[in-house]
């Protein structure tokens, strides 16, 4: 009778983790309390480093609201737009939240802010910081 159990257990074990990754990849639901952004900022460092890494282009916000929030980039079909998605948790201070990339990857004309499906801040002067 264990050797049963022990047996189904691991033949539905895979199927445990298929809904797991599965939940992982689809579509969170719009964050409906988003908050007031107060200040956007972007730049792309250039100073001068030893070695060759690549400089980054840094988008840094403040917000109204005393929660740490998070930036993830999101497909737009705009050559030079950076569509970023403003979600609650992650890393950053609470307030605030920020996002890098590689200076490299593509020139950056606009950045568009997006929280519940709708734009919530647009930066579009990216600073050079030599």
């Amino acid at each position: 009778m264990v050797r049963r159990a022990g047996l189904l257990s691991l033949m539905l074990a895979p199927m445990g983790g298929c809904t797991l990754w599965s939940n992982m990849l689809s579509p969170q639901q719009p964050v409906s309390d988003c908050p007031a952004v107060t200040r956007a900022t972007a730049w792309v460092d250039q100073m001068p480093r030893i070695g060759s890494g690549d400089h980054k282009m840094i988008v840094a916000l403040s917000l109204d609201d005393d929660r740490p929030w998070l930036l993830t980039p999101v497909p737009s079909g705009t050559p030079g737009l950076l569509t970023l998605e403003l979600s609650p948790g992650g890393p950053a201070v609470p307030g605030h939240a920020g996002y890098r990339e590689s200076a490299g990857k593509a020139k950056r004309e606009t950045i568009s802010i997006v929280c519940g499906g709708e734009e919530r801040a647009r930066i579009d002067q990216i600073t050079i910081a030599m």
